[in-house]
Parts: C-alpha cells; structure tokens; sequence
C-alpha cells in the first residue's frame, strides 16, 4: 500500500530497475576488503560520527570478487527455485567501506570479475568524493563503458560546518567537484544524505535538496539519522547531548526535501533500515513500515509531490 501511495507522488528507483532491464533486478552486495581514509590514518582513525566499527556491507573481504559473485548467485538461484520464480538480474554493488580507496591498479583488479560475468547486468560503486583522483576515475570510466554503472557518492548534508562536525574529512565543493567530474564522464551519480543530523533543522535539509537539485544529480539516497551501538554519536545519545527527531518531524522534513528535488532525479533511498542489533534510537526507525506510512501521509497532507518546489 506504501508503495502505491508513494509511487504517485516520488520517482522511484523501482519502476526505473524494471523499465530499464525489463525483468526483476537485485544487487549483489560485495565486499572489496578496503577501509576508509578516515579510518585507517589516511585523514584520520576514527569513523565519521554516524558510523558503527563495522561499517556497513561488510564480511567477505577476504573472499575474492569473482567467487563473492558466484556464492551470491548461488543463493539468488536457490531461493528463486524455493519460490519457483524467475532468477532476477543482479547488480554488483560494490558497498562495503570506500570501494575507490586504493590504486587505480587495485581497482580494476577488483571490478573486472563483474564487468566481466555473463550474468551480472550492471554495477555499483560506492565511495567518497575524495577517494578519486585522474588515474582512478579513467579506470571507472572504462568500467562503465562495459555495463550500465552508478556511482554512490557520500554528501550527507550540504553544509561544511555538519560536515566537520561528523569528521567526514572533505567539504562540500570536493563532493561538487566529483560529482561534475562524474557527469564529463557520463557516469550518473547518486548522493547519499542524512535527515535530521546534529546540528540541522528542516531548513537545512531542504538547502541540501535544493543544492542536489542545482548540481542535478541523477539519484538520491536518503537516510534518516540513526544512532547506532558503537557509533560516536552512540555517545552524545548515552549523555544526553543529542536530539532527534520525531517520526513526524522526519517524515514533514522529507517531504520537504523531496518536493525540493528535481523531479527526474531517482530516489534510490527513501528512509534506512537498520538491523535491530544495532539500532540505539530513535525507535520508531525500527519500523520501516510506519515510516514511510508517515511520509505518505505528510506528502499527501500537503499536496506535495517531487519536484513540486523545485524552482528551474
């Protein structure tokens, strides 16, 4: 029912996935066994503020690419069979930590098993608007050129002063720069953006819709903030020093966000889903169902729909 209601008023990333590829399309997530410069001494040795020890997607970094892929499409078939549906095309999402961080060497090294594999249909790779430099977005540009690829890009906020604050380790024009570069390249870009971080009112959240709207990005991943265990904003939660927002201020703050967007740009992400093992706060994150139930009712409230505040 969400989905419906949603549907007619978001451009999701979906119905995009089946008119492009014409059947159901999965993604396969891998794990390159990479870090993050923020992590490893490179900027830093502590995780952006919102960020557990274990990062995410992570578990399989010491199995190599090419059989990852082929024990993902084992279990993708297998439970095909169990259901006695159609094996869907899958997607090679390279998620865990920061997949460019490394030589443009290792890179391709890590990316030719799934340009390569008959049955994988396209890529994903995620990464940092700083972890890109000539030799390794030529590497990129060459991965493209075999099989429809994104590029997820970590913004979270079009602020410089939050993006300190979180020790993300780059500025906003360096997510600017990358995501222009990305665009000589002809490859689509989509940002990923937190809602409701320390620090951020609603009004900040649209400025960040109407600063991707400008660059004209071609997808948007939202996620709503979350404390989760192990974080450093785990912390300021036991303290005492965080605020979050209610489901109802998030979903508002959403709408707002969304009817700011183009509306051609595809929301790949509309709320996070985290793994109840590690969700501190808020608790209503802890329901996806009732989340997005909100937003649906805060867009319909309003009568708003994407791009419905975009100003061309």
């Amino acid at each position: 029912m969400n989905a419906t209601r949603l549907a007619g008023r978001v451009n999701l990333l979906g119905p995009w996935l089946r008119a492009r590829f014409g059947r159901p399309v999965v993604k396969l997530p891998l794990d390159a066994g990479l870090s993050c410069p923020v992590r490893d001494g490179t900027i830093a040795r502590a995780p952006c503020a919102f960020c557990p020890p274990s990062g995410s997607g992570r578990g399989q970094g010491d199995v190599p690419i090419a059989r990852q892929i082929e024990q993902a499409l084992a279990r993708l078939e297998e439970r095909s069979r169990r259901r006695n549906k159609p094996v869907p095309l899958a997607l090679a999402y390279f998620q865990a930590y920061t997949t460019t961080h490394t030589s443009a060497h290792n890179l391709r090294r890590i990316l030719e098993p799934a340009c390569r594999h008959p049955r994988v249909a396209g890529l994903i790779v995620s990464t940092r608007p700083d972890c890109l430099d000539p030799a390794r977005w030529q590497v990129l540009e060459e991965a493209a050129r075999t099989k429809p690829m994104w590029l997820e890009l970590g913004l979270q906020s079009a602020h410089d002063q939050t993006l300190a604050a979180l020790g993300r380790g780059h500025d906003v024009a360096c997510f600017q720069a990358a995501a222009a570069e990305a665009r000589a390249r002809g490859i689509p870009v989509v940002a990923h953006v937190i809602l409701g971080l320390p620090g951020e009112g609603p009004e900040h959240t649209a400025a960040t819709a109407e600063f991707l709207a400008r660059l004209g990005v071609w997808g948007v991943k939202m996620h709503n903030l979350m404390v989760l265990a192990g974080s450093r904003l785990a912390g300021e939660y036991t303290a005492g020093r965080l605020s979050l927002w209610s489901r109802e201020q998030w979903a508002a703050a959403a709408a707002e966000f969304l009817a700011r967007l183009r509306p051609e740009t595809l929301v790949h992400r509309l709320v996070a889903d985290p793994g109840p093992d590690r969700l501190l706060a808020p608790d209503w994150a802890g329901d996806k169902d009732r989340a997005l139930t909100a937003l649906a009712e805060a867009l319909e409230a309003r009568d708003l729909r994407q791009g419905a505040l975009w100003k061309a």
